[in-house]
């Protein structure tokens, strides 16, 4: 299991060089789908910190084997100290009834460390080839729903080839 999750934003040139500098990495750069100079590089090798403005995920939970779907949906949550354990259980749960799926290659709850400690973010990562409605496949969006305040967001992004 991934222990920890970094990434980085910037120009599709830069992260393309830092990808390529550093190929022995399991490195990934994503397109925002909504905004088309939006780029992020996802660093999947479980290594030290080789950005200078990072984003760092502890994972906490991964239910998948593989990082090779097409679209990476981010939802980040705000939540309070009361609702972790029971956000938590509900999203993992969710992945493992939905760990056979083929639409969904994997699902990553992460704890973002350069945040409150409450905060939350899902990933989860899917086929190209899937209708976007199997994003909502057995019921993540009755799962999320109770924690969806005025702090959270989705960002969808695709593999940049």
């Amino acid at each position: 299991m991934t222990r920890n999750l970094i990434s980085s934003f910037g120009s599709k040139s830069i992260l393309e060089s830092i990808k390529k500098k550093n190929s022995d990495r399991k490195m990934i750069i994503l397109s925002n789908t909504s905004e088309n100079d939006s780029f992020q590089l996802v660093d999947f090798s479980d290594r030290e910190n080789i950005f200078q403005s990072p984003n760092r995920y502890q994972v906490l939970f991964e239910s998948g084997f593989s990082i090779t779907g097409n679209l990476f949906r981010f939802d980040f949550f705000e939540l309070s100290d009361d609702s972790l354990k029971a956000f938590d259980q509900k999203v993992q749960n969710w992945a493992n009834s939905n760990a056979d799926s083929y639409d969904l290659q994997n699902s990553f709850l992460l704890n973002p460390l350069d945040g409150k400690p409450s905060n939350r973010a899902l990933l989860t990562i899917w086929n190209q080839e899937s209708n976007r409605s199997t994003f909502e496949v057995r019921d993540l969006q009755n799962i999320i729903a109770p924690y969806t305040n005025q702090n959270y967001f989705r960002t969808i992004y695709q593999v940049v080839n």
